[in-house]
């Protein structure tokens, strides 16, 4: 009994010394005499896209019977470009074009690669873990503006919304400026109480404690788009889902390009660079 309660306080000091780490580096960011900061409407905007294969944009491959589109990031861009935003989309995934889990047979319309806004982190088959190890390297390298986060449903188990609160801490540790969006996971096509959990700590405690340090982070409901009742977080559309799993079909990745857009172009508009 001693060692559980010295644990719990250890446990505590350490998370204590973390949030402690980030509020320092944010307040360093912000010392007097640093370069006052004016909006600049064409500056370009860096854009990470992370997560798993739902972010790559994967359907019901290997079949490919429903095209690939590059997911909700094509739609997204376009909504962006109408908008008169100046993005770049970064990262350095290869997926689906290396092959892992089958290349798309059609020619994506539009198609982001000649357009150079192919770039994007996500990973088929990704755990929540696997992108905390890897996410300060990703920001070192992609010097993200904003980062739109969906993960977790690879792997998903009560234990999720603490790995969760791992990779996000990583994230403004990395990055204490970076303006984080963290989606609210789209469902299988079978109710998970696990992953409905997940979610609810994302949008009733993750979020606004951070927000509440005075960090930019936000939060999408992608799993309320999948419901034939708004009330009823059971009543997952079949329909929705491409490969009867947990690859959401075109339009569904359409809807969730326009709930991204929603929720980025205040932040768009909000982000100053030092001349």
């Amino acid at each position: 009994m001693l060692n559980t309660w010295v644990n719990r306080i250890i446990g505590d000091m350490q998370l204590a010394k973390r949030k402690a780490l980030i509020l320092t580096m944010v307040l360093l960011a912000c010392l007097p005499g640093c370069a006052s900061s004016d909006p600049v409407p064409d500056r370009t905007v860096r854009i990470m896209c992370l997560g798993d294969s739902i972010t790559a944009g994967y359907t019901d491959n290997p079949d490919w019977d429903v095209p690939f589109e590059f997911g909700y990031r094509s739609k997204l861009y376009s909504l962006l470009l109408e908008a008169g935003h100046n993005i770049q989309f970064v990262g350095e995934s290869p997926e689906p074009w290396d092959g892992r889990w089958e290349v798309p047979d059609n020619t994506p319309a539009p198609d982001l690669r000649p357009m150079g806004q192919d770039n994007h982190r996500g990973y088929g088959g990704a755990y929540i873990e696997d992108l905390s190890l890897e996410i300060r390297d990703y920001i070192e390298n992609d010097e993200p503006d904003v980062i739109l986060l969906l993960i977790g449903i690879n792997g998903i188990d009560a234990n999720s919304p603490g790995h969760l609160d791992t990779l996000v801490e990583r994230i403004f540790v990395s990055s204490p400026d970076v303006s984080l969006i963290v989606a609210q996971i789209t469902p299988y096509t079978t109710f998970n109480q696990d992953l409905w959990n997940y979610n609810r700590h994302i949008r009733d405690t993750l979020v606004p404690a951070y927000q509440a340090d005075g960090f930019s982070i936000g939060s999408v409901d992608f799993y309320s788009l999948f419901l034939t009742d708004a009330e009823d977080p059971t009543s997952i559309t079949l329909s929705g889902h491409s490969n009867d799993i947990n690859h959401p079909t075109t339009a569904l990745y359409e809807q969730m390009a326009q709930s991204w857009f929603v929720k980025l172009e205040p932040v768009l508009e909000s982000i100053t660079v030092t001349p």
